[in-house]
């Protein structure tokens, strides 16, 4: 007899050990994927801003007399130093526009588009809204500084997307 093991008893040790090495690395790379894919998903909503609809977005502009782009056409005071607006976007505008608003004034912009998706963007600031045909939203922003802000579009909406350039003119506030 030889102490040499049977080389059938050293091939079936070797493919249960590789079996399980195998397994081990397929279970190791479905965790990862599935990781990669949950983090995705994570910041493509946090990051991107995704629109989840909440107490802030209007379903249906239409629908409520008081929320949407056909009301007030412009800037309505609603208090005192508080304004509000409800701009609309379309191909390749923003309506209303120019704004002229007192340097101090609080704006709640209701922001809705008529055709596509549009990026509401005043440059300057910490405004930026995707416009959402059918969902209006809602933001407001205290304009502390005097001056010509840009409103942009930064969503790709078509040709002329490029000069879809809006202006709020906050004028300084008076000295007494």
């Amino acid at each position: 007899m030889s102490d040499i093991p049977d080389s059938a008893d050293f091939e079936g040790a070797f493919h249960r050990s590789a079996e399980r090495h195998e397994r081990v690395w397929i279970f190791v790379t479905i965790v990862l994927l599935i990781l990669l894919l949950v983090g995705s998903i994570f910041f493509v909503v946090v990051d991107y801003g995704v629109i989840v609809r909440t107490a802030s977005f209007q379903a249906n502009p239409a629908a409520s007399p008081t929320v949407g782009p056909t009301t007030n056409a412009g800037l309505v005071r609603t208090g005192p130093n508080a304004y509000a607006v409800h701009m609309l976007g379309h191909l390749w505008s923003w309506t209303p526009s120019p704004l002229n608003v007192p340097q101090g004034a609080t704006v709640t912009f209701y922001i809705t588009s008529a055709d596509v998706f549009h990026g509401f963007e005043v440059q300057g600031t910490t405004i930026n809204v995707t416009a959402v045909p059918g969902i209006t939203a809602v933001v407001t922003y205290t304009f502390a500084h005097a001056g010509t802000y840009n409103i942009i579009c930064n969503e790709f909406c078509g040709l002329e997307h490029q000069a879809m350039i809006g202006r709020i003119i906050v004028s300084p506030a008076r000295q007494s």
